[in-house]
């Protein structure tokens, strides 16, 4: 039988004692067996302390709501407090600073909306952080966008507003509640898919932005179910097409866009948790398996429901596959747009 040269290694391995190679090799399957169980470990001990929800956006909107929600049931599977702390900031991106330069252990995680976790890295000229960096862990939930338009229009559908408005000498006005909003991206969405010629009037607010819809100085704005919902039961504006691929359960005699007739304009809010780079695997499926049994609560389900949102789930990578979808749609439309933010 033909012999096969021995390498280098496999050399200066015989030129060890038996005795020591023994050790050796004891200690080599000592590492292996540490390294196996190292993550079963982690997942038994964690956590440990106190958990930092950061939400990137001041207290009361509707971000805020869902998470202060969340956390209370996330707290009660994990046994252990999970804190809300509110960092807002250019859009979102102070707060998400704050969570990329972390310790990744698991104990300070984000709950993201579009912007931060997708939009911002195309519009604004200098970003803190690498938003590709962040670890995805669970989805919360999703918020529809709804097109509504001033009850001065008088119109009756989507059709009709959108021939209205191609007609309109100088085209149409659009606000939203800030440059690089979800409102500025929907409208601009809207244009680009329809053709429609408008003018972006960005706002201070929701508030300001829904005073002059009413008053006529705006024809359209798409903004979220929540934001908009008590105007649309009490009649003060009219809703057109729920901006998403079915009707709102809070909004269920309001047509989505494919039933509207513009297919192409699909947009939404939405929540997931993201986590600093580099957190352990094992940590990321335990906070990805207490997330989705709290959002199977019905008293949690209930609640989120009633503020116009929609409780979702998920696996890991779940997350990171509808993340890389929306950062193409986005990136399309923000640099098409050139829309930018000092």
């Amino acid at each position: 039988m033909t012999m096969l040269p021995l390498n280098r290694l496999q050399i200066a391995w015989l030129h060890f004692p038996g005795a020591v190679r023994m050790k050796m090799m004891f200690r080599l399957a000592a590492l292996a067996a540490a390294l196996l169980l190292t993550g079963p470990v982690v997942a038994q001990a964690w956590p440990e302390q106190t958990i930092r929800m950061v939400v990137p956006f001041a207290a009361g909107g509707t971000t805020d709501v869902i998470a202060r929600i969340v956390a209370e049931h996330l707290a009660a599977g994990l046994g252990r407090p999970v804190v809300i702390e509110n960092v807002a900031g250019a859009g979102g991106n102070t707060g998400a600073t704050l969570v990329s330069k972390a310790p990744p252990d698991g104990y300070t995680i984000l709950v993201a909306t579009p912007g931060p976790a997708v939009m911002n890295q195309f519009m604004y000229r200098n970003m803190p952080y690498r938003t590709d960096a962040l670890v995805a862990l669970a989805s919360l939930a999703s918020v529809p966008s709804v097109l509504v338009v001033s009850p001065k229009l008088e119109v009756s559908s989507t059709a009709d507003f959108l021939a209205r408005m191609k007609e309109r000498a100088g085209g149409a006005n659009f606000g939203s509640a800030g440059l690089g909003s979800t409102g500025h991206l929907g409208g601009t969405l809207l244009t680009m898919q329809t053709g429609l010629n408008a003018q972006h009037v960005p706002y201070r607010g929701s508030a300001p932005m829904l005073q002059d819809l009413l008053a006529g100085n705006i024809q359209f704005t798409i903004d979220t179910v929540p934001g908009v919902m008590s105007f649309i039961t009490s009649g003060t504006i009219k809703a057109l097409a729920v901006t998403g691929r079915s009707r709102s359960p809070a909004l269920p005699d309001v047509p989505s866009n494919v039933e509207a007739g513009i297919p192409g304009v699909e947009m939404a809010s939405w929540l997931v948790l993201l986590a600093p780079p580099g957190v352990p695997q094992p940590i990321v499926e335990r906070i990805n398996a207490a997330t989705n049994a709290a959002l199977k609560e019905p008293e949690l389900r209930e609640r989120i429901l009633k503020l116009g949102a929609v409780p979702e789930g998920g696996s890991p990578q779940d997350v990171a596959a509808f993340l890389r979808d929306e950062t193409a749609k986005w990136k399309r439309v923000i640099e098409t747009a050139n829309i930018k933010i000092d």
